[in-house]
């Protein structure tokens, strides 16, 4: 893994380049690039108002039995019988116990999101903890754009913000179709002089990453001053994910070579699905052996990433050794063993395994299906698929369907009566018929549907 590294020093990733690529910028975005941002030190009264402040002493806020209640809260039926009280005794208009109120809501597994909304709209001066929670809830609960508009009232009001609001903004940003809303946070930290802090270096760089947009990841990691585990990994992360494996891998490199950070967990799962998708055994080797000798915290999902490696790259007895090792194994451990072995032709070793399977995904199911589809056992993978299909509510994938074409041709069907009513399945799992496909390297435009037992076969 030895490689020759030197940092490129590149100009800072400035807000001309950012919205020099979104011509077209919305309403938003020319919100955001045209306001006059202060310097965090500059805001005041008359920028910002001053919220409510929970004027107890400490040790009240410990011991209050009200707030004591909160901290120990596990349900929304508890949480709104404790508000009640708060409202009662005049609590809630604190901010410290609305605070607590509303990131229950936001952030907890049992929370509410709907009552976090309303609770917001009744606080007349939300401090910026109560911001943050507001945008970093509905990133959880999947309304990013909710979140993202929550920020832009932030800009509006002149709310003052800290690092975690442009934090917790890209998050909202990832679940936009566009870059253009993340650009347009991006010109946000530009103009209130959090260019240069490392949370939110961290969070442009996994943004970028995460949509793959790594010329600029890269130009903002190259910027970071003192890296951190997770500006290493992020950047590892986004080349891993967008198959830039080389890439990655010679990150990994300069961070063992020219930095005094050491790769957590998460930076040895980027690093080794990398090695997987390059079917490099001998690196995926040495990697395994750095985790054992250097004390990396072994997590159910690093030992899941070690076992793919082996099996993507052809070495079963490895795989099958951390998979008999595994003190916990999830969905996801026994489905890379049944598809290594059925990719390798053993489908007996294969079917053992799928049938002791605790729980099954469709993944699970189309990789035994694959496997007697493309070992010449077309009737054992027309039988499997009839099973899924009795036994689960699993809506099958592509590559299922596929598969169970690919045994019809291999079949003819005209001997096997179950696949007459394979089309009405499909069309259940709302297959939409008439693709071009091969199977058995003739076109199957039509031969798919006659030989389901299509009454209307595709011209």
């Amino acid at each position: 893994m030895k490689v020759t590294f030197q940092a490129k020093k590149k100009s800072p990733v400035h807000m001309n380049q950012l919205l020099s690529s979104s011509r077209s910028a919305t309403a938003t975005l020319i919100l955001i690039s045209s306001l006059t941002f202060q310097s965090p030190k500059q805001f005041s009264s008359t920028t910002a108002a001053k919220p409510t402040k929970w004027n107890s002493p400490a040790n009240t806020i410990i011991t209050h039995p009200v707030l004591l209640a909160m901290e120990s809260c596990t349900s929304m039926l508890q949480l709104k019988q404790i508000q009640a009280h708060m409202t009662k005794n005049a609590l809630i208009t604190h901010t410290f116990p609305a605070s607590r109120v509303l990131a229950f809501c936001a952030l907890s597994d049992s929370g509410d999101m709907n009552h976090a909304h309303l609770l917001f709209s009744q606080l007349q001066n939300p401090n910026t903890y109560i911001w943050n929670t507001m945008i970093r809830g509905c990133s959880r609960a999947k309304t990013g754009q909710t979140g993202f508009l929550f920020f832009c009232q932030m800009v509006q009001k002149g709310v003052e913000m800290d690092c975690r609001s442009f934090v917790f903004a890209f998050k909202a940003c990832e679940q936009f179709p566009g870059l253009l809303e993340g650009k347009s946070v991006h010109c946000a930290v530009w103009k209130m002089g959090f260019v240069y802090t490392l949370l939110v270096q961290n969070g442009l760089v996994h943004l970028y990453g995460m949509r793959g947009c790594l010329g600029l990841a890269r130009q903002v990691f190259d910027e970071i001053s003192e890296r951190d585990v997770v500006s290493w990994t992020s950047m590892i992360d986004g080349y891993s994910k967008h198959k830039w494996c080389d890439e990655a891998v010679k990150l990994f490199d300069s961070m063992l070579m020219y930095s005094d950070v050491k790769p957590n967990e998460v930076t040895m799962i980027a690093v080794l699905s990398s090695c997987s998708q390059k079917r490099d055994l001998r690196l995926g080797k040495t990697l395994h052996e750095y985790v054992k000798t250097r004390n990396v915290t072994r997590s159910l999902n690093l030992m899941n990433a070690t076992l793919d490696m082996y099996v993507k790259c052809g070495c079963l007895d490895s795989a099958r050794e951390i998979f008999d090792t595994m003190g916990v194994r999830d969905v996801f451990s026994w489905t890379s063993m049944v598809n290594g072995y059925a990719k390798n032709g053993e489908l007996e070793m294969a079917r053992a395994l799928f049938n002791e399977m605790p729980e099954r995904n469709v993944v699970s199911w189309n990789a035994m299906i694959a496997g007697y589809s493309q070992n010449n056992q077309p009737k054992e993978a027309l039988e499997l698929f009839h099973s899924m299909l009795e036994a689960t509510a699993f809506v099958p994938m592509e590559n299922t369907l596929v598969c169970v074409l690919s045994a019809c041709g291999q079949l003819g069907c005209l001997d096997y009566e179950r696949t007459l009513c394979l089309y009405d399945r499909f069309a259940r799992s709302s297959w939409a018929p008439g693709r071009c496909m091969r199977v058995n390297n003739q076109d199957a435009k039509g031969a798919e549907c006659s030989c389901l037992g299509c009454p209307n076969p595709c011209l």
